[in-house]
Protein backbone atom coordinates (compact mmCIF):
# COMPACT_ATOMS: atom_id res chain seq x y z
CA UNK A 1 0.00 0.00 0.00
CA UNK A 2 3.30 2.39 0.21
CA UNK A 3 3.01 3.54 -3.56
CA UNK A 4 -1.37 4.10 -3.29
CA UNK A 5 -0.82 6.03 -0.20
CA UNK A 6 2.78 8.06 -1.85
CA UNK A 7 0.99 8.46 -4.92
CA UNK A 8 -2.41 10.18 -3.39
CA UNK A 9 -1.35 12.23 -0.76
CA UNK A 10 1.47 13.97 -3.11
CA UNK A 11 -0.92 14.53 -5.85
CA UNK A 12 -3.49 16.03 -3.02
CA UNK A 13 -0.95 18.57 -1.67
CA UNK A 14 -0.07 19.13 -5.57
CA UNK A 15 -3.12 19.94 -6.75
CA UNK A 16 -6.33 21.19 -5.59
CA UNK A 17 -8.81 19.15 -7.20
CA UNK A 18 -11.79 18.84 -4.53
CA UNK A 19 -15.45 19.43 -6.35
CA UNK A 20 -13.80 19.88 -9.49
CA UNK A 21 -14.50 18.45 -12.71
CA UNK A 22 -11.72 16.41 -14.59
CA UNK A 23 -11.45 14.94 -17.91
CA UNK A 24 -8.45 12.13 -17.58
CA UNK A 25 -6.91 11.34 -21.16
CA UNK A 26 -6.82 7.71 -21.36
CA UNK A 27 -4.64 6.04 -24.35
CA UNK A 28 -4.77 2.45 -22.55
CA UNK A 29 -0.80 2.81 -21.26
CA UNK A 30 1.07 2.28 -18.24
CA UNK A 31 1.02 6.11 -17.35
CA UNK A 32 -2.66 7.03 -18.05
CA UNK A 33 -4.16 4.07 -16.72
CA UNK A 34 -2.45 4.78 -13.39
CA UNK A 35 -2.94 8.48 -13.46
CA UNK A 36 -7.15 7.16 -14.06
CA UNK A 37 -6.62 4.77 -11.12
CA UNK A 38 -5.17 7.81 -8.71
CA UNK A 39 -7.77 10.46 -9.87
CA UNK A 40 -11.14 7.48 -8.79
CA UNK A 41 -9.62 7.75 -5.44
CA UNK A 42 -9.15 11.17 -5.40
CA UNK A 43 -11.88 13.34 -6.55
CA UNK A 44 -15.14 13.72 -4.52
CA UNK A 45 -17.05 13.91 -7.90
CA UNK A 46 -17.46 11.75 -11.19
CA UNK A 47 -14.51 11.89 -13.81
CA UNK A 48 -14.73 11.52 -17.48
CA UNK A 49 -12.33 9.67 -19.09
CA UNK A 50 -11.66 10.84 -22.80
CA UNK A 51 -9.87 9.32 -25.30
CA UNK A 52 -7.64 10.26 -28.71
CA UNK A 53 -7.86 7.42 -31.69
CA UNK A 54 -5.96 8.72 -34.48
CA UNK A 55 -6.35 5.25 -36.26
CA UNK A 56 -2.32 4.94 -36.67
CA UNK A 57 -1.69 1.73 -35.66
CA UNK A 58 -4.67 -0.22 -37.30
CA UNK A 59 -6.48 -2.92 -35.57
CA UNK A 60 -4.27 -2.24 -32.32
CA UNK A 61 -5.99 1.61 -32.46
CA UNK A 62 -9.28 -0.46 -32.28
CA UNK A 63 -8.48 -2.49 -28.94
CA UNK A 64 -7.10 0.43 -26.89
CA UNK A 65 -10.49 2.36 -27.61
CA UNK A 66 -12.56 -0.48 -26.86
CA UNK A 67 -9.61 -1.72 -23.98
CA UNK A 68 -10.92 1.59 -22.46
CA UNK A 69 -14.67 1.89 -23.29
CA UNK A 70 -14.72 -1.33 -20.93
CA UNK A 71 -13.07 -0.49 -18.84
CA UNK A 72 -14.99 2.71 -18.06
CA UNK A 73 -18.46 0.72 -18.75
CA UNK A 74 -17.32 -1.76 -16.12
CA UNK A 75 -16.43 1.23 -13.25
CA UNK A 76 -19.40 2.95 -14.66
CA UNK A 77 -17.36 6.10 -15.58
CA UNK A 78 -18.68 8.52 -18.20
CA UNK A 79 -16.50 7.71 -21.86
CA UNK A 80 -16.19 10.14 -24.53
CA UNK A 81 -13.71 9.26 -27.93
CA UNK A 82 -12.68 11.25 -30.83
CA UNK A 83 -11.52 9.83 -33.95
CA UNK A 84 -9.24 12.08 -36.37
CA UNK A 85 -7.93 11.18 -39.74
CA UNK A 86 -4.15 11.95 -38.79
CA UNK A 87 -2.80 9.82 -42.06
CA UNK A 88 -4.24 11.55 -44.75
CA UNK A 89 -4.24 15.74 -43.14
CA UNK A 90 -2.81 18.10 -46.02
CA UNK A 91 0.07 19.40 -43.65
CA UNK A 92 3.35 19.95 -43.88
CA UNK A 93 3.89 18.71 -40.47
CA UNK A 94 4.60 15.16 -39.23
CA UNK A 95 1.85 13.12 -38.32
CA UNK A 96 3.58 13.18 -35.05
CA UNK A 97 3.20 16.84 -34.56
CA UNK A 98 -0.46 16.83 -36.63
CA UNK A 99 -1.36 14.45 -33.86
CA UNK A 100 -0.56 16.57 -31.34
CA UNK A 101 -1.98 19.11 -32.61
CA UNK A 102 -5.73 17.81 -33.07
CA UNK A 103 -4.98 16.24 -29.75
CA UNK A 104 -4.52 20.08 -27.86
CA UNK A 105 -7.01 21.51 -30.17
CA UNK A 106 -9.73 19.18 -28.79
CA UNK A 107 -8.80 19.68 -25.23
CA UNK A 108 -9.19 23.74 -25.92
CA UNK A 109 -12.74 23.13 -27.21
CA UNK A 110 -13.94 21.10 -24.49
CA UNK A 111 -12.22 23.44 -21.69
CA UNK A 112 -13.93 26.49 -23.74
CA UNK A 113 -16.83 24.99 -23.44
CA UNK A 114 -16.82 24.35 -19.91
CA UNK A 115 -17.39 20.79 -20.55
CA UNK A 116 -14.78 20.22 -17.86
CA UNK A 117 -12.19 22.36 -14.94
CA UNK A 118 -9.23 20.37 -15.82
CA UNK A 119 -7.75 17.79 -18.25
CA UNK A 120 -5.56 15.64 -16.70
CA UNK A 121 -2.78 14.13 -18.28
CA UNK A 122 -0.31 11.06 -17.79
CA UNK A 123 3.30 12.69 -18.58
CA UNK A 124 5.79 11.43 -15.58
CA UNK A 125 9.47 13.10 -14.85
CA UNK A 126 10.67 10.69 -17.36
CA UNK A 127 8.45 12.18 -20.39
CA UNK A 128 10.20 15.30 -19.25
CA UNK A 129 13.55 14.30 -19.14
CA UNK A 130 13.10 13.12 -22.78
CA UNK A 131 11.94 16.16 -23.68
CA UNK A 132 14.66 18.35 -22.46
CA UNK A 133 16.87 15.85 -24.79
CA UNK A 134 14.72 15.96 -27.80
CA UNK A 135 14.83 20.43 -27.69
CA UNK A 136 18.29 20.69 -26.51
CA UNK A 137 19.49 18.49 -29.63
CA UNK A 138 16.57 20.42 -32.26
CA UNK A 139 17.64 24.12 -30.44
CA UNK A 140 16.13 25.68 -27.83
CA UNK A 141 16.16 28.52 -25.11
CA UNK A 142 15.26 27.91 -21.51
CA UNK A 143 12.10 27.45 -22.18
CA UNK A 144 12.34 24.65 -24.36
CA UNK A 145 14.57 22.99 -21.23
CA UNK A 146 12.16 23.38 -18.66
CA UNK A 147 10.64 20.29 -20.12
CA UNK A 148 7.02 19.34 -19.52
CA UNK A 149 4.73 22.44 -17.68
CA UNK A 150 2.77 20.08 -14.99
CA UNK A 151 -0.15 23.08 -14.61
CA UNK A 152 -0.83 25.00 -17.80
CA UNK A 153 -4.14 26.42 -19.14
CA UNK A 154 -6.27 24.33 -17.12
CA UNK A 155 -3.85 21.10 -18.33
CA UNK A 156 -2.60 19.15 -15.45
CA UNK A 157 0.16 16.30 -15.46
CA UNK A 158 -0.84 15.17 -11.62
CA UNK A 159 2.10 12.06 -12.47
CA UNK A 160 4.95 15.00 -13.85
CA UNK A 161 7.23 14.32 -10.11
CA UNK A 162 7.08 10.46 -10.21
CA UNK A 163 9.61 8.84 -11.50
CA UNK A 164 8.83 5.86 -14.54
CA UNK A 165 9.90 3.11 -11.87
CA UNK A 166 7.76 4.35 -9.26
CA UNK A 167 4.74 4.46 -11.27
CA UNK A 168 5.52 0.89 -12.54
CA UNK A 169 5.56 0.61 -8.95
CA UNK A 170 2.25 1.83 -8.39
CA UNK A 171 0.54 -0.68 -11.23
CA UNK A 172 1.76 -3.71 -9.76
CA UNK A 173 0.63 -2.83 -6.49
CA UNK A 174 -2.64 -2.03 -7.48
CA UNK A 175 -2.74 -5.02 -9.86
CA UNK A 176 -3.65 -2.12 -12.92
CA UNK A 177 -3.70 -3.38 -16.35
CA UNK A 178 -2.37 -1.52 -19.24
CA UNK A 179 -1.70 -2.35 -23.06
CA UNK A 180 1.77 -1.65 -24.64
CA UNK A 181 2.19 0.28 -27.39
CA UNK A 182 4.50 -1.01 -29.71
CA UNK A 183 5.50 2.18 -31.43
CA UNK A 184 7.50 3.16 -28.05
CA UNK A 185 10.32 0.42 -28.98
CA UNK A 186 10.82 1.62 -32.78
CA UNK A 187 13.74 3.58 -33.02
CA UNK A 188 12.80 5.23 -35.79
CA UNK A 189 11.51 8.09 -33.48
CA UNK A 190 13.68 10.44 -31.16
CA UNK A 191 12.14 10.03 -28.31
CA UNK A 192 12.70 6.61 -28.14
CA UNK A 193 16.25 6.75 -29.31
CA UNK A 194 16.80 9.11 -26.49
CA UNK A 195 14.97 6.89 -23.76
CA UNK A 196 17.20 3.95 -25.37
CA UNK A 197 20.27 6.14 -24.85
CA UNK A 198 19.46 7.07 -21.07
CA UNK A 199 18.25 4.13 -19.49
CA UNK A 200 21.66 3.19 -18.38
CA UNK A 201 22.18 6.03 -16.28
CA UNK A 202 18.36 6.79 -14.82
CA UNK A 203 19.23 6.40 -11.03
CA UNK A 204 18.51 8.85 -8.16
CA UNK A 205 21.19 10.33 -8.32
CA UNK A 206 20.53 11.64 -12.01
CA UNK A 207 16.58 12.16 -10.88
CA UNK A 208 17.99 14.91 -8.64
CA UNK A 209 20.16 16.56 -10.62
CA UNK A 210 17.94 17.15 -12.98
CA UNK A 211 14.92 18.11 -10.75
CA UNK A 212 17.44 21.01 -9.37
CA UNK A 213 18.72 21.82 -12.70
CA UNK A 214 14.81 22.09 -14.07
CA UNK A 215 14.47 24.11 -10.70
CA UNK A 216 17.32 27.06 -11.35
CA UNK A 217 16.35 26.68 -15.18
CA UNK A 218 12.84 27.67 -14.44
CA UNK A 219 13.56 30.57 -11.85
CA UNK A 220 16.22 32.18 -14.60
CA UNK A 221 13.25 31.68 -16.94
CA UNK A 222 10.73 33.99 -15.01
CA UNK A 223 13.46 36.24 -14.37
CA UNK A 224 14.12 36.88 -18.11
CA UNK A 225 10.26 37.41 -18.85
CA UNK A 226 10.13 39.84 -15.67
CA UNK A 227 13.28 41.73 -17.49
CA UNK A 228 11.45 41.32 -21.24
CA UNK A 229 8.46 42.63 -19.70
CA UNK A 230 10.13 45.80 -17.95
CA UNK A 231 11.89 45.97 -21.62
CA UNK A 232 8.47 45.85 -23.65
CA UNK A 233 7.59 48.53 -21.06
CA UNK A 234 9.73 50.95 -21.70
CA UNK A 235 10.19 50.99 -25.23
CA UNK A 236 6.33 51.42 -24.91
CA UNK A 237 5.05 54.45 -26.63
CA UNK A 238 1.33 53.59 -26.72
CA UNK A 239 -0.83 51.27 -25.89
CA UNK A 240 -4.68 50.39 -27.35
CA UNK A 241 -7.08 47.29 -26.04
CA UNK A 242 -9.27 48.32 -28.45
CA UNK A 243 -9.01 49.18 -31.34
CA UNK A 244 -5.37 46.76 -30.53
CA UNK A 245 -2.28 49.08 -31.27
CA UNK A 246 1.04 49.11 -29.61
CA UNK A 247 3.28 51.69 -30.29
CA UNK A 248 6.74 50.95 -29.69
CA UNK A 249 10.42 53.79 -30.33
CA UNK A 250 12.56 52.64 -32.53
CA UNK A 251 15.46 54.42 -31.06
CA UNK A 252 14.72 52.53 -27.77
CA UNK A 253 14.59 49.40 -29.01
CA UNK A 254 17.96 49.83 -31.29
CA UNK A 255 20.13 50.43 -28.31
CA UNK A 256 19.12 46.76 -27.10
CA UNK A 257 21.68 44.34 -26.90
CA UNK A 258 21.60 41.58 -28.21
CA UNK A 259 19.14 42.86 -30.28
CA UNK A 260 18.02 39.79 -32.33
CA UNK A 261 17.63 38.21 -28.96
CA UNK A 262 15.64 40.97 -27.59
CA UNK A 263 13.18 41.25 -31.05
CA UNK A 264 12.40 37.46 -30.82
CA UNK A 265 11.62 37.91 -27.45
CA UNK A 266 9.35 41.00 -27.34
CA UNK A 267 7.48 40.04 -30.48
CA UNK A 268 7.25 36.00 -30.55
CA UNK A 269 3.79 35.88 -28.86
CA UNK A 270 2.84 38.26 -31.69
CA UNK A 271 3.63 35.52 -34.25
CA UNK A 272 6.93 36.90 -35.33
CA UNK A 273 9.23 34.30 -34.94
CA UNK A 274 12.24 35.91 -37.26
CA UNK A 275 14.59 38.41 -36.48
CA UNK A 276 15.90 38.94 -39.79
CA UNK A 277 12.74 40.10 -41.24
CA UNK A 278 11.95 42.38 -37.64
CA UNK A 279 15.33 43.82 -38.78
CA UNK A 280 15.14 44.76 -41.92
CA UNK A 281 11.46 46.13 -40.69
CA UNK A 282 13.22 48.91 -38.26
CA UNK A 283 15.96 49.94 -41.35
CA UNK A 284 12.95 50.31 -43.92
CA UNK A 285 11.26 52.91 -45.47
CA UNK A 286 7.84 53.93 -43.63
CA UNK A 287 5.11 51.98 -44.48
CA UNK A 288 7.23 49.14 -44.75
CA UNK A 289 4.54 46.28 -43.33
CA UNK A 290 4.98 42.29 -42.07
CA UNK A 291 2.40 39.96 -41.19
CA UNK A 292 1.88 36.87 -38.89
CA UNK A 293 -1.42 35.43 -39.20
CA UNK A 294 -3.14 37.53 -36.05
CA UNK A 295 -1.12 40.69 -36.28
CA UNK A 296 0.61 43.38 -38.61
CA UNK A 297 3.57 45.16 -37.63
CA UNK A 298 4.37 48.36 -39.79
CA UNK A 299 7.07 51.37 -39.52
CA UNK A 300 5.65 54.45 -39.30
CA UNK A 301 8.69 57.26 -38.87
CA UNK A 302 10.31 56.73 -35.55
CA UNK A 303 7.98 54.26 -34.40
CA UNK A 304 7.20 50.54 -34.70
CA UNK A 305 2.96 49.92 -35.23
CA UNK A 306 1.91 46.64 -33.88
CA UNK A 307 -1.83 46.47 -34.87
CA UNK A 308 -4.77 43.22 -35.75
CA UNK A 309 -4.53 41.79 -39.09
CA UNK A 310 -8.38 42.52 -39.00
CA UNK A 311 -7.82 46.27 -39.28
CA UNK A 312 -9.21 47.55 -42.77
CA UNK A 313 -6.01 47.83 -44.71
CA UNK A 314 -8.37 47.20 -47.62
CA UNK A 315 -9.94 49.61 -49.45
CA UNK A 316 -13.43 50.08 -49.96
CA UNK A 317 -15.81 51.98 -51.95
CA UNK A 318 -19.05 53.44 -51.37
CA UNK A 319 -21.69 55.31 -53.98
CA UNK A 320 -24.48 57.62 -52.79
CA UNK A 321 -26.84 58.28 -55.48
CA UNK A 322 -29.32 60.34 -53.26
CA UNK A 323 -29.36 61.87 -49.74
CA UNK A 324 -30.57 58.68 -48.19
CA UNK A 325 -28.42 58.24 -44.56
CA UNK A 326 -25.64 56.03 -45.73
CA UNK A 327 -24.96 53.26 -42.83
CA UNK A 328 -21.50 51.75 -44.17
CA UNK A 329 -19.05 52.12 -42.51
CA UNK A 330 -20.34 54.98 -40.24
CA UNK A 331 -23.45 56.79 -40.10
CA UNK A 332 -23.70 59.77 -42.17
CA UNK A 333 -26.89 61.70 -41.85
CA UNK A 334 -28.34 64.25 -45.16
CA UNK A 335 -30.83 67.00 -45.65
CA UNK A 336 -32.09 69.53 -47.52
CA UNK A 337 -32.78 72.87 -46.14
CA UNK A 338 -32.47 76.78 -47.38
CA UNK A 339 -29.60 78.00 -44.75
CA UNK A 340 -27.48 76.70 -41.97
CA UNK A 341 -29.45 74.36 -39.21
CA UNK A 342 -26.55 73.49 -36.52
CA UNK A 343 -22.66 74.45 -35.64
CA UNK A 344 -22.59 70.83 -35.60
CA UNK A 345 -23.46 70.55 -38.80
CA UNK A 346 -21.03 70.44 -42.03
CA UNK A 347 -22.80 72.64 -45.08
CA UNK A 348 -22.57 71.86 -49.15
CA UNK A 349 -23.92 74.07 -51.88
CA UNK A 350 -26.35 71.52 -52.97
CA UNK A 351 -26.83 72.77 -56.57
CA UNK A 352 -22.83 72.04 -57.29
CA UNK A 353 -22.67 68.55 -56.32
CA UNK A 354 -23.08 66.09 -59.46
CA UNK A 355 -24.40 62.84 -58.16
CA UNK A 356 -23.13 59.82 -57.21
CA UNK A 357 -21.17 60.75 -54.82
CA UNK A 358 -18.14 58.47 -54.35
CA UNK A 359 -17.24 57.53 -50.63
CA UNK A 360 -13.84 55.86 -50.33
CA UNK A 361 -10.80 55.14 -48.38
CA UNK A 362 -8.41 56.99 -48.25
CA UNK A 363 -5.49 55.82 -50.33
CA UNK A 364 -2.34 57.00 -51.94
CA UNK A 365 -3.30 58.01 -56.23
CA UNK A 366 -6.42 59.94 -55.46
CA UNK A 367 -6.63 63.06 -56.64
CA UNK A 368 -5.27 66.02 -54.28
CA UNK A 369 -3.39 62.76 -52.65
CA UNK A 370 -0.77 65.90 -52.26
CA UNK A 371 -2.92 67.93 -50.21
CA UNK A 372 -4.20 65.27 -48.40
CA UNK A 373 -0.98 64.05 -47.05
CA UNK A 374 -0.09 67.29 -46.31
CA UNK A 375 -2.99 67.58 -43.82
CA UNK A 376 -1.99 63.97 -42.68
CA UNK A 377 1.22 64.78 -41.70
CA UNK A 378 0.71 68.46 -40.36
CA UNK A 379 -2.05 66.89 -38.02
CA UNK A 380 0.49 63.68 -37.31
CA UNK A 381 -2.06 61.32 -38.00
CA UNK A 382 -0.59 57.80 -38.13
CA UNK A 383 -0.72 55.53 -41.20
CA UNK A 384 -3.26 53.02 -38.69
CA UNK A 385 -5.70 56.27 -38.41
CA UNK A 386 -5.65 56.52 -41.84
CA UNK A 387 -7.46 53.65 -42.51
CA UNK A 388 -10.20 55.38 -40.75
CA UNK A 389 -9.90 58.51 -43.05
CA UNK A 390 -12.72 58.23 -46.16
CA UNK A 391 -12.57 60.65 -48.85
CA UNK A 392 -16.23 61.69 -50.38
CA UNK A 393 -15.82 62.68 -54.33
CA UNK A 394 -17.80 64.27 -56.25
CA UNK A 395 -19.18 63.13 -59.55
CA UNK A 396 -16.83 65.14 -61.69
CA UNK A 397 -13.96 63.47 -59.31
CA UNK A 398 -13.15 66.11 -57.35
CA UNK A 399 -12.88 66.29 -53.71
CA UNK A 400 -15.30 67.26 -51.67
CA UNK A 401 -14.41 66.24 -48.11
CA UNK A 402 -12.46 64.19 -45.71
CA UNK A 403 -14.13 62.92 -42.65
CA UNK A 404 -12.21 61.83 -39.71
CA UNK A 405 -12.96 62.80 -36.64
CA UNK A 406 -15.37 65.77 -38.61
CA UNK A 407 -15.88 66.69 -41.95
CA UNK A 408 -13.44 69.21 -43.07
CA UNK A 409 -13.63 70.72 -46.56
CA UNK A 410 -10.69 70.96 -48.79
CA UNK A 411 -12.90 72.22 -51.91
CA UNK A 412 -14.09 76.33 -51.44
CA UNK A 413 -16.58 75.36 -54.65
CA UNK A 414 -18.39 73.25 -52.57
CA UNK A 415 -18.47 75.94 -49.87
CA UNK A 416 -22.27 77.68 -49.32
CA UNK A 417 -22.14 81.71 -50.42
CA UNK A 418 -25.10 84.24 -50.03
CA UNK A 419 -26.09 82.87 -53.82
CA UNK A 420 -26.79 79.27 -52.14
CA UNK A 421 -30.33 78.14 -52.86
CA UNK A 422 -30.16 74.51 -51.47
CA UNK A 423 -28.15 74.11 -48.24
CA UNK A 424 -26.86 69.75 -47.62
CA UNK A 425 -26.54 69.31 -43.94
CA UNK A 426 -24.18 66.44 -43.21
CA UNK A 427 -23.60 64.85 -39.64
CA UNK A 428 -21.66 62.15 -38.66
CA UNK A 429 -23.57 60.27 -36.00
CA UNK A 430 -21.42 57.55 -35.31
CA UNK A 431 -17.08 57.52 -34.85
CA UNK A 432 -15.73 55.84 -37.37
Amino acid sequence: MFYKTYFIKFIKKKFNLKNKKIYVSVSSGLDSMVLLDVLMKICNIPICVIHCNFNLRGNDSEKDELFIQEFCLKNKIFFKSKKFNTINSNSNFSIQMMARKFRYDWFKYLLNNSYCDYIALGHNLDDSIETFFINLIRGTGIKGLIGINNFKNQIIRPLSFFLKKEIISYANENKIKWREDISNYDHKYLRNRIRFFLKPILDYKFYNGFKKSIKYLYDEYVCSKTHISYIYNLITIEKKIYPFLVKIDIKKLLKLYPLSTYLFKIFYKYGFKNPKNLKKILNSKSGKKIFSKKYCLLKERTTLLLVENNINFIKKNYYLHNIDTIKIPFFIYFFLSERKKKKSYTYLDFDKLIFPLKLINWKKGVKGNKKLSKSFKEKQISIVDQTNIWVLINGDKKIICIIYERFECLDKNFKITNLTKKVLNLKKLKKI
